[in-house]
C-alpha cells in the first residue's frame, strides 16, 4: 500500500461545504479521484467527512442528489490532531482498516492521508540481524539475547517486526547466533504475529554482510531489506523502496545526519603557525550509517561465501562488479540500542514517558 499526504492547500478545490449538494460533491470527488473528502465550514474547521459509501447509503435510503451533503456526511470521522510520521500513520490506518485519514490542527483541516494499493513492502523480504552478543548491555544479556529484552511489555524485536508488519511486510528471515534457541522458541514460524519467519544460523561471527551468504537466494525477493535487530525506528519502507527502485542503485543505505559539537574553541592557522581565525565550539555535521539497507538480490554475487563481511564493505566493492550504491536519509525516530543509556531512553519512549 502507498500512503499519500494531501495538504489542505492542494485540496482547496475539493473541500466540501456543508451546503453543497450530493451531486456537486460526487462531481468534485470524481474529478479529484478521491473516495473520501472532508466537509469544512467557512473558517476551515472540519465539521464532518463524507465517503462514497456514505453517499450510496443515503441515496439508497431515499435521499436526493440535490440534498445538502451534510445530511449524508459522518459527523464524527476518525482523525488525527497533529502531523505524524508516515510510518505511524500507515500503521494506524492498517490497524483500523481505513483508507483515508484527516489531519486536524486546532480543529481546522490540515491534510488528508490516503492509503492506496500500489507496489508495496508486501512484495519484499526483510532480513533481521539478531545474532549479536549484546555485551554492552550485560548483565541483562547474560541469559537473554538483546532482541528479547522487554520494553513497553514487548521484546525489542517484536516492536520492530510489528512496525514492519503494519507497513505490509509479511516475510522475515532472522539471522541468529547467540542464544538462538530462545529466539526460535519465542517467535517460531511467526504465525502468532501474523507473519512468516525463517531462520539462518551463524556458527561463527559473519558480520551483517557475511550472514547473507547463508540465505538461499530463492528465499529473497528481488529487492529485500536488511535491518539490525536492535534498531527502533519509523522508517517508511514504502518511500525507501520507491527511492531505491527509482535510483537504479543495486544497494541503498539508510543514513542519518548527526552533529557533534566540539567543546572548545577551534583555531585556524597557517602552515607557519600564523593565526587565521577562531570559532567557538563549532558543530561538525556528518552522515552516519543507520544500519538499515534496501538491496537488490543481484548484490549477493559480491558477498563472499562463508566468511566475515560487513555491509558497508559491500558498498565499497560494488563498483568493481559494475553495480552502484547510494543513500537514503531518514530524519525520524531512530534508536540504536547499543548501550544502557540508549536502552533506558527507548524504554521511556515505549512505556509512554516523555523522550
Amino acid at each position: 500500500m502507498q500512503l499519500t499526504r494531501h495538504s489542505a492547500s492542494s485540496m482547496s478545490g475539493t473541500l466540501i461545504r456543508p451546503e453543497f449538494t450530493l451531486r456537486r460533491t460526487m462531481e468534485l470527488m470524481s474529478k479529484a479521484g478521491l473516495r473520501f473528502v472532508p466537509v469544512v465550514d467557512d473558517e476551515g474547521r472540519m465539521v464532518a467527512a463524507v465517503a462514497d459509501g456514505d453517499l450510496r447509503r443515503y441515496i439508497t435510503a431515499g435521499g436526493k442528489l440535490d440534498d445538502p451533503v451534510i445530511r449524508a456526511a459522518n459527523p464524527n470521522p476518525i482523525a488525527i490532531h497533529e502531523e505524524m510520521p508516515h510510518a505511524a500513520v500507515r500503521s494506524l490506518m492498517v490497524r483500523r482498516g481505513i483508507e483515508a485519514l484527516p489531519e486536524l490542527k486546532d480543529g481546522r483541516f490540515a491534510a488528508l492521508y490516503v492509503l492506496t494499493l500500489a507496489p508495496s513492502p508486501a512484495d519484499i523480504t526483510v532480513v533481521l540481524m539478531a545474532g549479536g552478543l549484546g555485551s554492552r548491555l550485560a548483565p541483562l544479556t547474560d541469559d537473554c539475547p538483546k532482541p528479547l529484552l522487554q520494553m513497553g511489555g514487548k521484546p525489542i524485536l517484536t516492536h520492530i517486526i510489528e512496525n514492519l508488519r503494519d507497513q505490509g511486510i509479511r516475510r522475515f528471515i532472522l539471522s541468529v547466533n547467540y542464544l538462538a534457541d530462545m529466539l526460535v522458541a519465542h517467535y517460531g514460524d511467526g504465525s502468532e504475529h501474523d507473519v512468516y519467519i525463517n531462520y539462518i544460523h551463524e556458527t561463527t561471527r559473519m558480520g551483517t554482510g557475511g550472514a547473507l551468504s547463508l540465505i538461499d537466494p530463492k528465499a529473497l525477493s528481488d529487492d529485500f531489506m536488511v535491518c539490525n535487530g536492535d534498531l527502533l525506528n519509523d522508517v517508511d519502507v514504502s518511500q525507501l523502496l520507491d527511492a531505491h527502485r527509482a535510483s537504479g542503485w543495486q544497494a541503498t543505505m539508510v543514513v542519518r545526519e548527526h552533529g557533534y559539537t566540539i567543546p572548545y574553541g577551534v583555531v585556524q592557522r597557517s602552515d607557519e603557525g600564523e593565526f587565521l581565525g577562531a570559532e567557538e565550539k563549532p558543530t561538525l555535521h556528518y552522515c552516519i550509517n543507520a544500519g538499515i539497507y534496501m538491496l537488490s538480490r543481484r548484490v549477493l554475487e559480491v558477498v563472499p561465501q562463508g566468511s566475515f563481511y560487513d555491509l558497508p564493505t559491500l558498498f565499497t566493492d560494488l563498483p568493481q562488479h559494475g553495480m552502484r550504491g547510494g543513500t537514503y536519509t531518514h530524519s525520524g525516530r531512530w534508536i540504536d540500542i547499543g548501550n544502557m543509556t540508549d536502552f533506558e531512553r527507548a524504554r521511556s519512549i515505549y512505556e509512554g514517558r516523555k523522550e
